[in-house]
């Protein structure tokens, strides 16, 4: 006679739940508030200091080459710490899971909404912003640009987007998500060359926020 077991209460998925410590900080990881092809951000409260909230961004690195993506997303982070335009980096860890795998767990400021959400939070034809507020989040854009380019070597960010663009609490626009940043200015020659950065550029862009000739 075949006995069934009851229904299990379903395991929480990924970080939900968990209390994690990142460097000095120690958090609950949320619920999850967005997801991407390589990584998923979750809320975050500080158990310390259960006001504040952070986004957890948790990467999973199979190989060396991802791996050496998410220090590139932490340095430049590091870089441009204080720039009122940037989202700011609190803490981040790398964990070995063995087998050549790596953890990557990146604490980030908190912005309520992105340029997409905000927009569709609006509905209908009052979705649309006025002139003075497109030149407002196009002024912020601006200048996170000029200070990537600042840099050296210049950082391109190669994933300008409405969907990491956020409005953070003080109505600053922030930019997020260098996961796809590159320093990289060669100029290709020969085939094999230019295919392989084509292959890169496909990879780490969105094809609809490409410029034209790329």
């Amino acid at each position: 006679m075949w006995k069934f077991k009851p229904f299990a209460q379903k395991e929480p998925a990924g970080l939900e739940g968990r209390y994690l410590e990142i460097g000095s900080l120690k958090v609950q990881a949320r619920n999850v508030i967005a997801e991407g092809g390589f990584s998923s951000v979750y809320l975050a409260q500080d158990t310390t200091h259960p006001s504040k909230q952070y986004a957890l961004k948790h990467m999973i690195c199979n190989d060396e080459e991802s791996l050496e993506l998410v220090m590139k997303e932490i340095s430049v982070l590091k870089s441009l710490k204080g720039h009122p335009n940037v989202v700011t980096l609190y803490a981040h860890g790398i964990l070995d899971m063995g087998r050549g795998k790596k953890e990557a767990l990146l604490a980030m400021e908190f912005c309520g909404k992105s340029l997409v959400e905000v927009l569709e939070s609006r509905g209908g034809g009052a979705g649309y912003f006025e002139e003075k507020q497109v030149l407002t989040v196009f002024r912020d854009v601006c200048n996170d640009v000029f200070a990537m380019h600042c840099q050296s070597p210049r950082i391109a960010h190669r994933d300008l987007k409405a969907e990491n663009l956020l409005l953070s609490s003080d109505g600053q626009w922030k930019l997020c998500d260098f996961g796809s940043v590159s320093t990289n200015h060669k100029v290709f020659e020969r085939a094999e060359e230019m295919g392989i950065e084509e292959d890169n550029i496909r990879k780490h862009t969105t094809p609809g926020y490409r410029a034209p000739e790329v």
